[in-house]
């Protein structure tokens, strides 16, 4: 039997696409580990960092708590695998920023490229900072809206092929250590 090249093709096709799942469920897994050894939320975002990077392209992901007596998003922790000098402001207003709107909605957001985009005015601020493109994810469990989780990147359309119902099952379990 003679295979021609487009057989070939559609077979090679179909195994990067396994492989690809298979990646992203052991990934998931190792997230599983990580999250049930850790005591402290430090500890396991530094660790979720180095191990997100195998799924989501980012260079800080950045955890914001709603805090209801002030009305605004809290940063609390902002991570990144490597290194960086990145000094985070301590709240975000709920109006006219993306993780107050993320909150609120209860949907993801993904900016393409943070220069072209005007429906957020607060997010402005973060062009003086290495940011191009943003993925922000609603931070929630069963009992309750804990905040959001943001992951920021400094090349613009980083995030136009990403597979957001899969972040949204990995932000989930994080949302699950948190509360």
């Amino acid at each position: 039997m003679n295979t021609s090249p487009a057989q070939v093709a559609a077979t090679d096709g179909q195994a990067n696409v396994a492989d690809e799942q298979t990646r992203k469920y052991l990934t998931l897994l190792e997230l599983s580990k990580a999250i049930a050894s850790h005591k402290d939320l430090s500890g396991l975002f530094h660790d979720l960092a180095c191990r997100l990077q195998k799924l989501v392209d980012f260079s800080h992901l950045g955890v914001m708590l709603y805090d209801p007596k002030r009305n605004v998003m809290r940063f609390h922790l902002l991570e990144e695998c490597q290194p960086a000098e990145w000094q985070n402001p301590a709240e975000v207003p709920m109006e006219g920023s993306i993780s107050g709107w993320v909150w609120e909605h209860q949907e993801a957001v993904i900016i393409r490229d943070l220069e072209e985009e005007n429906r957020f005015p607060y997010a402005k601020s973060l062009i003086e900072r290495p940011v191009k493109s943003i993925c922000s994810v609603p931070l929630t469990t069963a009992h309750q809206r804990l905040g959001v989780v943001n992951f920021w990147t400094e090349r613009a359309g980083a995030y136009d092929h990403l597979d957001i119902e899969f972040v949204k099952l990995v932000v989930a379990q994080i949302a699950v250590a948190v509360e």
